[in-house]
């Protein structure tokens, strides 16, 4: 009798091991995708851009770049330049900024004209002082979307005056079959040519240490003529501006 008990339930020991056995070898496996939300999208983007963190004062550091020709056709001119911007920006409402600082521009030109290498290189210094209106940033706060801080769509309204100014240069005089090099320094009060530009624009911040800034728009200078003309009459030119500046801000 106790051969038969002890039989049976090994036979039952065997029997639930091998159930589960094929049990296990019978479960399927799903692995849940991960998707990213829309929500999860929104608030990546406001971390990045700071949309969402209060601000008061920023202090721009960009740079642009300003080559008007490159490279001709012929590939003997070349015009290579850059902007260095500093800035300091300081909200006054959460719509309204104020803007002061200064243009470093510096510009390299190499034409090659009847096969004699002339160059100019300078060097220009200009004061800049603005107001911004960032149309979109009332709503937005009322919505919850951002703070009191410098990403944002703008209207804006800039004047400029060159304060200092540097050129050098050589030119190959075919008279003398020599080359003549140039140099001149302009004086604060020979630099009467203010501008005022009119500036539709964005910013974005980029993380906590980063910004970009792109404007354009129509800008009006004046020319005194006081120093070029005997009649010491006034002249204004109309330009068409766009600037796209990328640099560090805090």
């Amino acid at each position: 009798m106790k051969r038969i008990i002890f039989t049976l339930f090994s036979f039952l020991g065997f029997y639930s091991l091998y159930a589960q056995s094929v049990n296990e070898q019978n479960v399927t496996y799903s692995q849940e995708e991960c998707q990213l939300t829309t929500s999860e999208l929104q608030r990546f983007i406001c971390y990045v851009t700071r949309a969402n963190v209060e601000e008061k004062t920023l202090l721009k550091i960009g740079v642009r770049p300003n080559s008007f020709v490159p490279f001709s056709n012929d590939n003997r001119n070349s015009q290579l330049g850059l902007n260095l911007e500093i800035m300091a920006e300081h909200k006054v409402h959460p719509s309204f900024s104020i803007l002061v600082g200064v243009d470093y521009n510096v510009l390299y030109t190499r034409t090659k004209a009847y096969g004699t290498p002339d160059w100019d290189f300078s060097q220009q210094i200009k004061a800049k002082v603005g107001t911004r209106y960032y149309y979109g940033m009332a709503r937005r706060i009322r919505e919850g979307k951002s703070a009191n801080n410098f990403s944002g769509n703008y209207i804006g309204l800039q004047f400029s005056r060159p304060i200092s100014t540097y050129h050098k240069g050589r030119r190959f005089d075919f008279q003398t079959s020599r080359f003549i090099n140039t140099k001149h320094v302009s004086r604060l009060f020979e630099l009467d040519q203010p501008a005022v530009d009119l500036l539709w624009g964005f910013q974005r911040r980029l993380g906590r240490l980063g910004y970009v800034d792109i404007n354009t728009g129509p800008r009006l200078t004046r020319y005194s003529g006081r120093y070029n003309s005997p009649f010491y009459k006034a002249t204004y030119r109309v330009s068409f501006q766009f600037n796209a500046l990328i640099g560090l801000g805090w």
